[in-house]
Parts: structure tokens; sequence; C-alpha cells
């Protein structure tokens, strides 16, 4: 078989395997660069939050606050939360939040105060529509620390503020757009389970074959057009 044939044959049935793949990374990426990632990643909801004076002398010290917590701390930090002074005690992924003017344990989080902490971090005259404690894994907020308060919004991109029970911080924020970026991100990295490795086996090997392709297509354009003409010249 004459190597062209040959090429002809291996270019026209990888494009039947990775064709669809290809046209699926066109369209995502695509998709993808024409939202604005502030937008997606809800950032352009973020309000301005109040900051406790951290300097001023506090009630209650660190060593009172791993007291209180309850936890073996690794790590001991003072940090603002609702324009308080508050102790951000973690050991490894457990953590536990302590007023330090009045050594209240808050962790873990009441419905109420996710609701605070979320309308203070949302920029809208929106209202709630909802809230749901999250403890079972879900897909928006991956590689997160379960339990979650998940806070929903009336806004037209429904959205949707995710606060950690434990540290009372805001761990993620969700929309509407957000959801189909992430579909297409599915897509685009081939990672339909946690759409999130984008190093999966499966992709590498769409990528080998879409390579194939490439050099077989790029063979026949140069060996069909130059190489053509030039014996096309000759027998003339």
């Amino acid at each position: 078989m004459k190597p062209v044939i040959f090429f002809r044959k291996f270019h026209k049935w990888l494009g039947l395997i990775i064709g669809l793949q290809l046209v699926l990374w066109v369209v995502g990426g695509f998709v993808m660069s024409f939202f604005d990632i502030q937008q997606v990643r809800g950032e352009h909801r973020i309000a301005e939050q109040p900051k406790a004076d951290l300097s001023q002398p506090i009630a209650v010290t660190a060593i009172e606050a791993i007291d209180i917590s309850g936890l073996v701390a690794q790590q001991v930090v003072l940090k603002s939360w609702l324009g308080k002074p508050t102790w951000l005690v973690s050991e490894g992924k457990n953590q536990a939040l302590v007023n330090a003017l009045t050594g209240e344990l808050i962790s873990p989080l009441s419905e109420a105060s996710a609701r605070q902490v979320a309308l203070a971090d949302f920029l809208g005259d929106e209202p709630i529509s909802q809230v749901v404690l999250i403890e079972e894994p879900l897909g928006e907020v991956r590689n997160k620390s379960l339990p979650l308060w998940q806070v929903n919004f009336t806004d037209e991109d429904d959205t949707r503020i995710y606060v950690s029970q434990q540290s009372g911080e805001v761990v993620a924020r969700r929309n509407d757009t957000w959801r189909l970026f992430d579909f297409f991100w599915m897509l685009h990295i081939m990672d339909y389970k946690n759409r999130t490795d984008f190093n999966n086996p499966l992709l590498v090997i769409a990528a080998i074959l879409a390579t194939f392709m490439s050099l077989s297509g790029l063979y026949l354009v140069i060996k069909l057009t130059f190489f053509k003409t030039k014996r096309a010249r000759k027998r003339a």
C-alpha cells in the first residue's frame, strides 16, 4: 500500500474517532473564553466587608480560645468576622470560631449566623429564598470541607453562597453562569465524574490521537500539494 493511501485511511478513521471531541474542545474553549471569569466565580457580587479593629486589646486570649474550642490547636488566627474580632482555631480540617470579646463558641454556625454571613457578602438587594445545610458531597462545592450552609438568593443568576459551618467563612460562590461554564469545562477536560483532573487518561489518549490526526493531515497536505505539483511539471 502506498504511503499516501495509508495516511488517507489513517486520517479518515482518526477523524471519525476523535472528530467529535475536537469540536467539543473548540466549542468549550469558545464558551469559556466568552464569559467574564469574575462573573463565573460570583466575584462581581461581593460586598465590602466591615473590618474589626484587631489592634485593640481583646478580652479572650488565644490560650483561652483553644480551651473553649475543645481542639488540639495547630493554628490560631485572630480575624475579623462580621465586624467582630474572633479567634479561628484549627486542628487539621477541624476548625472552631470563638468570639474574642465574649468567649462565645460560634461554631458550629447556626442558620441565622449563616444568613448574616451570606447577606454581608452579597452585593445586591435580592432576598434569600432558601438556606440548606449540605452534609453530603455536592458537585459544585467539590473539595470543600463539609458541612456547609448553602444560602440561595433570588437574583437573576440564582446566586448560591456557601458558608462553612466550622469557620464561618464564605468558601464558594456559585450561580447559573458558573454551572454553564462548569459543564463546558467538563467536556473540555473530559473528566466526566469529578471535573477536576485535566491529566486524566481519557484526555491524554484523545490528545495523542488528535496529534496523530493533525500530523497525518499535514503529511497529506504537503504530499498532495507540493509533490503532486512537481510530478505534474515533470510530465509536462
